[in-house]
Formats: structure tokens, C-alpha cells, sequence
């Protein structure tokens, strides 16, 4: 939110007062290029990136069509003490984030970025992709370091 934001609360839709954008169109565009610097850690329909805790996936050129409806981050946990409510079972070391591009993601200048926050503990993988029309378009599964 910012003090250019005209409907607080909204999580389908905002309205901007026209000055609010530049600044908000600033924002992505130094976080992008912040995180395009680096190498990605995975190429496919989306670059993936990797920093500071959290999975950026990049497209550029990128027009309407090419936006996720929702982007799916797993994670299998380094250790089995992480894992929530006192679960032991090997399948409980997996767990899976769905994440939806409005709530996300940004279209900007001809470029899609997906920002994901991964969880805080230490992982010793991640899985990622896209859902489309039911099934995955697109994934990459990435060891962690």
C-alpha cells in the first residue's frame, strides 16, 4: 500500500492515483534489475532467481498472456525439526506453496515478475512451476546451496 492507494483493503483491485504509479513502476523496476543482475538458478518459460529468501521468476518480453494464473513453490526441509505440529513422517519433509500471480506478481514495461517468499528454515531443495488450464506448464526443481 502506499499514499497513493485509493481503495485500502482491496485484494482484487487498486486504484492509484496517477502520481502513486511512478513511484510503484520505480519500485519494480529497481527490484527487477536488482535481481536480473545475477545468474539465474533455473531457465524455462520463467527465469528463476534466488536471493535473499525469496524465489523471483522473471519473463522478459512479457505481454498479458504470458501470466501465470498461479505459480507453485515446494520445498523438502533440510532438517525433520522444522516440521510443523510435531510430524515425523518422511512425506511431511515436502511442503507446497500456491501462489496466485494477482496476489504475486506484476506486469510492468513488458516484463512479469514473481516475487515468492520462501519459507525460514533451511531447505535442501526447491520445486517451482506454473499451473495452467489444471496441469503444470512449466517447472524447475532447484538444489539448494
Amino acid at each position: 500500500e502506499s499514499d497513493a492507494l485509493l481503495t485500502p483493503g482491496n485484494e482484487q483491485v487498486f486504484l492509484y492515483d496517477s502520481s502513486g504509479m511512478d513511484d510503484l513502476v520505480e519500485l519494480y523496476r529497481t527490484v527487477y534489475q536488482r535481481v536480473v543482475s545475477g545468474e539465474p538458478v533455473a531457465r524455462s518459460y520463467y527465469d528463476v532467481y534466488l536471493g535473499d529468501g525469496t524465489l523471483f521468476h522473471v519473463r522478459e518480453p512479457c505481454i498479458r498472456e504470458d501470466v501465470p494464473l498461479r505459480v507453485f513453490v515446494g520445498v523438502t526441509r533440510e532438517d525433520r525439526k522444522d516440521l510443523p505440529g510435531g510430524r515425523t513422517r518422511h512425506d511431511d519433509v515436502f511442503e507446497g506453496f500456491h501462489h496466485f500471480f494477482r496476489q504475486s506478481g506484476v506486469l510492468f514495461e513488458g516484463k512479469c515478475m514473481v516475487i515468492l517468499p520462501l519459507p525460514d528454515y533451511p531447505v535442501s531443495g526447491i520445486r517451482t512451476g506454473q499451473v495452467k488450464a489444471g496441469r503444470v506448464f512449466w517447472e524447475a526443481r532447484i538444489p539448494a546451496r
